[in-house]
């Protein structure tokens, strides 16, 4: 709302005005239909059930990957592909404007965790193929984990840092 605020008092409005305007948006989003409150909770709801899904879907895809790649080179590709999905849930975030301070946090804490927690998942599953198949290739699980939600929160953070300092 602060954004808002500043907004519509560069634009040339006088407090009063934007004293108004602020009150009126409050009282409507007070008296909003409670079927909209119920849209209202499934929209905060579903960017996190969506980044969930999709790094597992990621984790899984990169499956045969993490068999053939050494440390270095699996790196470089986690670090590549979380930051673009990264960017991606950064975007779908964004695009959602009421968010509040307490949904940022949630969703800056829980989706890294839970993507982490799916490629240590993913990565303990492919060093058992690994070892089965007798490939040299093992890698550390929470390594792997801690390097992908780094890379896919990074844009995330980045963006409302830079919110932030405006």
């Amino acid at each position: 709302m602060a954004d808002f605020k500043k907004r519509l008092a560069e634009k040339g409005w006088n407090n009063r005005d934007i004293n108004n305007a602020m009150r009126i948006i409050e009282n409507a989003r007070k008296n909003r239909h409670p079927k909209i409150k119920i849209l209202d909770s499934i929209v905060c709801w579903l960017p996190l059930i969506a980044a969930t899904i999709g790094n597992f879907v990621i984790a899984v895809a990169l499956l045969p990957l993490l068999l053939v790649f050494n440390n270095l080179t699996l790196y470089f590709l986690l670090i590549t592909v979380g930051l673009s999905f990264g960017m991606l849930f950064e975007l779908l975030i964004r695009s959602i404007e009421h968010l509040k301070a307490e949904h940022h946090a949630f969703l800056t804490i829980v989706v890294p965790l839970i993507s982490a927690v799916n490629f240590v998942i993913i990565v303990l599953f492919s060093n058992k193929i690994g070892q089965i198949i007798k490939l040299e290739n093992i890698h550390q699980p929470l390594t792997v984990g801690i390097i992908y939600s780094i890379s896919f929160i990074a844009p995330y953070i980045i963006q409302n840092f830079h919110r932030f300092l405006k």
